[in-house]
């Protein structure tokens, strides 16, 4: 328990993170006699799926110093290709297929922004454009939809009464990435590379091998995400989830990570994926309009860059502060030095005089 409370003490992001979550909850599980229900959990957990994997995938990207805007063109790719080609093709390899191009086009992009030194937000701007055109090819420029619905009745199945397959896949999936981020040599570099890139381009750090490996999962998170939701509803648009990116980088920063870099992880994406989904999930129950979901998740997102500027400027004095406590402790013990020596040298001197 200790060792908790030095953790959060140190992290007053997560921390904030986890009691906006706790007073989000609780509003709606005292205002709403629905929601703090099983049925209800399970809804949540079934969001989770696909707003997880984006929040999480994001949130390595900003900890990297970079962001994936195409995501939600990746994504949506993808729950293309599952939803054409499952019927023909069986759904075992119609989502390897997708999933293997969605992690393919995260490579090509971390080679490319790491090759030629430029930032993501440029390259990805590109990117998401194109793999829309390419879904629309892909889907012939109509919906597809699957004619089997085998597939989306076991993604719903339920598991341990709050848990389907396609979710407790992605919990899976939270728990390795956080364990590769936490104890690899791999995840330090990319906490390095966005905490201080020159830095750690000095010091030796190969700067294609983290952006390759972030935008790897950022492609495998967006195209396991695409497959849950295509095969989910047995329908796929070309020109769908364009919300993902938004809900998913709101996600990112109400776990902790930090705009500028190097800061963040796992379990602070699932933390904020999770206050999404419960704002989302009361409003909802509350039959609150769509411009209204949207403002109060703006406002969400405010209260939390403010929260973290305030954190970062109190952080920065109690540094400074800490930084002139030593010098001035410093100065102190050379004046007693120096006052030692004077009065030791006076001390010496009557003797041999006299």
């Amino acid at each position: 328990m200790s060792r908790i409370k030095d953790w959060l003490a140190e992290s007053h992001d997560l921390a904030f993170a986890i009691l906006l979550a706790m007073i989000v909850y609780g509003y709606f599980a005292v205002t709403n006699e629905f929601f703090a229900t099983h049925r209800t959990t399970f809804a949540i957990m079934e969001r989770f799926a696909v707003l997880g994997l984006v929040g999480l995938a994001l949130t390595l990207c900003i900890i990297a110093g970079e962001i994936d805007l195409s995501i939600g063109s990746n994504a949506a790719l993808s729950a293309v290709i599952v939803v054409r080609f499952t019927d023909s093709l069986g759904a075992e390899t119609a989502l390897l297929i997708a999933v293997g191009v969605a992690t393919l086009i995260g490579v090509i992009q971390g080679y490319f922004i790491a090759y030629l030194r430029i930032r993501a937000i440029v390259l990805t701007v590109g990117t998401l454009m194109l793999l829309r055109g390419v879904a629309l090819f892909v889907a012939q420029e109509k919906t597809v939809m699957l004619t089997d619905f085998t597939i989306p009745d076991f993604i719903a199945t339920k598991v341990l009464g709050y848990f389907s397959p396609a979710s407790l896949l992605v919990v899976a999936m939270f728990v390795v990435v956080g364990l590769f981020m936490t104890f690899t040599r791999y995840g330090r570099e990319i906490y390095a590379i966005g905490g201080a890139r020159k830095e750690a381009l000095a010091a030796g750090i190969n700067l294609q091998r983290p952006m390759i490996i972030v935008f790897a999962i950022s492609g495998f998170c967006a195209g396991l995400g695409g497959c849950i939701i295509g095969l989910r509803s047995g329908t796929a648009q070309a020109l769908g989830l364009q919300y993902l990116l938004l809900a998913g980088t709101v996600a990112a920063f109400i776990g902790g990570v930090s705009i500028l870099g190097g800061r963040g992880g796992v379990v602070g994406a699932a933390i904020g994926t999770l206050t999404v989904n419960f704002l989302n999930t009361g409003l909802v129950f509350n039959v609150t309009p769509a411009f209204m979901v949207q403002l109060y998740l703006g406002v969400l997102l405010m209260i939390v860059i403010m929260f973290q500027t305030g954190s970062r400027m109190f952080d920065d004095h109690q540094r400074r502060r800490q930084i002139l406590s030593d010098v001035d402790g410093r100065r102190d013990q050379l004046l007693r030095r120096r006052a030692a020596a004077l009065h030791s040298g006076q001390g010496g001197g009557g003797p041999g005089a006299g």
